[in-house]
């Protein structure tokens, strides 16, 4: 069944979420052929203010989402959520769905969970989708990475403002000392502060912090308890005055810079990783030539170039698909 691209980018315009989604999926099931889809819809200006939650499992990096979001949608701006999940090795699909985590969020607000590999922490896909979001004039966007034990430093690359979340006597925040991510963050959050050891953390952080400066911005540390939403209203005070701080000293035109960047890498590392796969499997001469020297040896650099072109034949034909 054909896709009526213009229907679903009209309707998206509108904010429909179900052409919205779709769109996405097309995303997801292709991303290097996406971008001719993406490129339908007018280009515009830096609009969207890209908000990068980042923390280990557990936190409570949804429930603040939901609790931000909220918050930003109630003020009368248009928000998008991205929740990165790890994929299930089973079934391929996210561990946790958008609508078992993020359950309170307001209807205006556009929530869509991602899968990802282990080892990728915000694949094209994800930096794909914000752009199609950019494009739909959201004016915030909010990305969930996956929780895996340590914290994602690719979102330097594609958030405006990062937010790391910690929460007390968990260990994140001698851990994050350790890794540098003291230096990452825009803003700090001690989440879950009615657990004993609250303030004990959020000292242990801003000592941590002391002295640090990203560009001019110091790094803001809020408690927070992401069950009550007068609790996080401090938190979402400081993302808007860093995205107000972003604009004055036109860093997020300079991040955006750096995401492009990213997606290009990326687009170059698919279309590359395609060749790659193509040019490896069993039936191939460049396999059969490999057997031939682990069997019975030979010149290393022939064989480097016979690899080299392999690869350039197949870029060949790949540049006139």
């Amino acid at each position: 069944m054909s896709i009526d691209v213009t229907r679903l980018i009209n309707g998206a315009l509108k904010r429909d979420k179900a052409s919205i989604s779709k769109l996405i999926t097309l995303i997801e099931e292709d991303p290097l052929s996406s971008i001719s889809v993406i490129t339908q819809i007018p280009y515009q200006p830096k609009t969207a203010h890209v908000v990068g939650f980042t923390g280990s499992a557990g936190v409570g990096k949804s429930p603040l989402i939901t609790a931000v979001a909220t918050l930003l949608a109630r003020e009368g701006n248009s928000v998008a959520i991205i929740a990165v999940d790890p994929r299930s090795p089973i079934t391929g699909g996210a561990i946790m769905g958008d609508r078992v985590r993020m359950k309170d969020v307001p209807k205006e607000v556009y929530v869509r969970s991602m899968t990802t590999r282990e080892e990728e922490s915000l694949p094209l896909k994800t930096l794909l989708t914000i752009e199609l979001l950019e494009r739909l004039g959201f004016d915030y966007i909010i990305l969930e990475t996956p929780g895996t034990g340590q914290f994602s430093t690719r979102i330097m690359s594609v958030a405006d403002t990062i937010v790391v979340v910690l929460m007390p006597e968990s260990g994140d925040e001698i851990q994050a000392i350790k890794a540098g991510i003291m230096e990452i963050g825009d803003v700090y959050v001690v989440n879950k502060a009615d657990l004993p050891g609250a303030s004990l953390t959020y000292n242990q952080v801003l000592f941590a912090l002391d002295s640090v400066e990203k560009k001019g911005w110091v790094p803001k540390v809020v408690l927070t308890n992401a069950l009550s939403i007068a609790s996080v209203e401090p938190l979402t005070k400081a993302i808007k005055e860093h995205a107000v701080f972003t604009r004055m000293n036109g860093l997020d035109l300079e991040k955006r810079t750096l995401r492009r960047s990213l997606e290009l890498y990326l687009v170059i590392s698919e279309k590359l990783n395609r060749v790659i796969r193509e040019v490896s499997i069993p039936q191939t001469n460049l396999f059969k030539e490999f057997e031939k020297l682990l069997k019975n040896g030979g010149s290393l650099k022939e064989f480097t170039k016979k690899i080299r072109e392999e690869i350039v034949n197949k870029i060949d034909v790949l540049v006139t698909e």
